[in-house]
């Protein structure tokens, strides 16, 4: 079974519609800057041959702050999750929660069974105009970074729900989020990563675009690449069904 608390403090932690089944492989979802567990509902109601979860990171919607400043503080309190409970599952990074799968890959390989690497990169510069925005312009600057996270003529209602979510994050956690991505440089490491690999990225992302997908699977040795079409950043809402079957094939290996 997953676990739902860490050092006896409830967090925000969301399971699978079809609940827990000990043959079924495992995979544990982690969300991007300003994000939360519910960034992936297509997955949690849809992956029904898998026990998937996501979580709320530190300072995230449900689980208590504070937030970190930098993806290795991250990684490890994902890491001693994972180290306190029975499951070595796969993992499942989005954006900024892509860069902690990777940090958590290298740092703690004993812990998990592979990794997915969605809408990431190595590296994940920021342009400072934005770090000061979100201190200094917080709701209009979220609709700026809402807005290049999908792609041309996505549905309305996304974008909302997008701004509506990420406003709710503590501005001081927003912008540590992306220093941390601004900060975070895996570089030559990733041809230490030896975990079987999924790379998902979306063929109109902004944020990350594909060629940070490209260098990554040219990186890690058992890389696969998917470049899914009309895809953004956050590509898995816009396009969850080519997302969903991408994740099911790769599960299929454990």
């Amino acid at each position: 079974m997953w676990q739902k608390y860490l050092d006896g403090r409830e967090m925000g932690f969301y399971q699978g519609r079809s609940g827990f089944d000990p043959a079924r492989p495992s995979l544990l979802l982690i969300h991007g800057a300003g994000g939360r567990g519910e960034a992936f509902l297509p997955q949690l109601s849809n992956l029904k041959q898998i026990n998937v979860a996501a979580l709320d990171l530190p300072g995230h919607f449900a689980t208590p702050g504070p937030g970190r400043r930098r993806v290795e503080d991250y990684a490890e309190w994902v890491a001693e999750f994972l180290a306190a409970g029975p499951l070595r599952p796969v993992v499942l990074g989005h954006s900024l929660g892509g860069a902690i799968v990777q940090e958590l890959a290298l740092s703690h390989p004993e812990l998990v069974r592979g990794v997915i690497l969605m809408s990431t990169g190595a590296r994940l510069p920021v342009n400072p105009a934005l770090l000061a925005g979100i201190k200094e312009n917080f709701l209009p600057t979220v609709e700026t970074i809402v807005g290049w996270a999908y792609s041309r003529g996505v549905d309305k209602l996304l974008l909302r729900q997008g701004v509506e979510q990420m406003a709710q994050t503590d501005p001081q956690v927003l912008h540590d989020d992306f220093y941390a991505c601004n900060q975070f440089d895996a570089g030559e490491r990733l041809s230490r990563l030896r975990l079987p690999t999924l790379i998902v990225v979306g063929a109109e992302d902004k944020m990350t675009p594909p060629a940070l997908s490209q260098a990554m699977a040219q990186a890690i040795p058992e890389a696969e690449l998917r470049i899914i079409q009309g895809g953004g950043h956050m590509i898995q809402l816009e396009q969850h069904r080519e997302v969903n079957q991408a994740i099911a094939d790769f599960m299929g290996r454990f």
